[in-house]
């Protein structure tokens, strides 16, 4: 291999690139918003739920229930005491609440008499997640009102209490995990699709009979495409890992260098994957789409971005282990939350290091230097 001409084909686009101004400031744009866009946009937290108490009882026990309810600012906002059901209906069709709680009538009366009473809630089913959360919320406070309860009669302390500490990511901030995630999925995504349109590009051009009868080598073409675009999306990997610790303030607690030469990896193989497609792809557009799909979607469902590993079934589960973002996710998170070490985390670089060479070899089969 002739690293000259390997050379010779990085500096060729570095000069296109700069020719090109709008395609190299979408080169650094993209990425940039996409940080921006999943890392405030892409939240599952449930908090500071609307809602609303039709109080038929005007207790002091449902004045309670009302106030730990109202009180319990993260998760709920109260807006206020409506007279009927119907009522809560209206507010949630109108999207101003999100759940009503109903008090019947004799709460107080029949709690205090030995009589088990029911508090309904009316839930916004639109979305199924965020209503099982905001049913999941007052359960949790009504189960906290009947032990209390429960200790003032009995005189006696409870015998058993829940005491909890979670590790690695201490307050459960949502949006740590999510703009770390989406590091993950703009590594593979950006590389792949500016890899792919290199050679598209030239066969739209012409340019490409040019590599046909050159002197140049298949490995030596593709090594220069693929290093050119490596440099580039190096760039936005600093400028999107700077963002993810000072923008989104994600704590880094793993080691850097190990981290830095394992994200440089996991960019060979998205510029590998995105040149592999661009052989079978003829043009620009059909590229873009192409990669765009067969990037983001699979590493936003199958490599732990969103949902968790453990609840895919063996179908899934399948899908999860041949795509190469679940393995650099792994080594992200671990990095960036539980300082795991170097060690645990070989087999995930060595899974990548495999696909490297998969994806590469399969370039080499597959480019031709002379059109069939």
């Amino acid at each position: 291999m002739n690293l000259r001409k390997v050379k010779t084909i990085v500096v060729k686009e570095f000069k296109e690139m700069i020719k090109d101004k709008i395609g190299a400031l979408v080169i650094f744009v993209v990425p940039i918003s996409m940080m921006l866009i999943f890392g405030y946009g892409m939240r599952l937290d449930v908090d500071k739920i609307p809602f609303v108490v039709v109080d038929y009882d005007h207790s002091q026990l449902s004045r309670e229930l009302v106030y730990k309810l109202s009180a319990t600012k993260e998760y709920f906002h109260f807006i206020g005491e409506v007279s009927s059901e119907k009522e809560i209906d209206r507010l949630i069709l109108n999207n101003r609440a999100r759940f009503g709680i109903v008090i019947p009538p004799d709460f107080e009366k029949d709690i205090k008499s030995g009589k088990n009473k029911k508090v309904f809630i009316i839930v916004d089913g639109t979305f199924p997640y965020r209503g099982e959360m905001a049913k999941s919320y007052v359960v949790a406070v009504i189960n906290q009102m009947n032990l209390d309860r429960i200790s003032k009669l009995t005189g006696a302390a409870l015998p058993l209490k829940l005491k909890i500490r979670y590790w690695f990511n201490e307050n459960l901030k949502q949006e740590y995990l999510m703009a770390s995630g989406t590091m993950a999925v703009i590594l593979f995504m950006s590389p792949a699709v500016m890899a792919s349109l290199l050679i598209a590009k030239e066969k739209e051009k012409g340019s490409i009979y040019n590599i046909y009868t050159s002197s140049i080598t298949k490995v030596e073409f593709l090594l220069g495409k693929q290093l050119y675009t490596v440099i580039v999306s190096s760039v936005n990997f600093l400028i999107i890992f700077l963002m993810t610790l000072l923008v989104f303030k994600v704590p880094f607690k793993g080691n850097l260098l190990f981290f830095v030469l394992a994200s440089v990896l996991f960019m060979f193989v998205s510029t590998a994957f995105g040149l592999l497609l661009s052989t079978f792809l003829n043009t620009q557009v059909s590229a873009f789409v192409g990669s765009i799909i067969l990037t983001v979607v699979p590493s936003i469902l199958y490599s732990g971005y969103l949902t968790p590993i453990s609840a895919m079934n063996k179908n899934g589960l399948f899908m999860v282990h041949i795509i190469p973002t679940y393995y650099y996710m792994k080594i992200l998170k671990s990095c960036f939350f539980k300082n795991a070490g170097i060690v645990p985390l070989l087999p995930h670089v060595a899974a990548l290091a495999g696909f490297y060479i998969l994806f590469f070899a399969l370039n080499v089969k597959f480019f031709s230097k002379r059109e069939k």
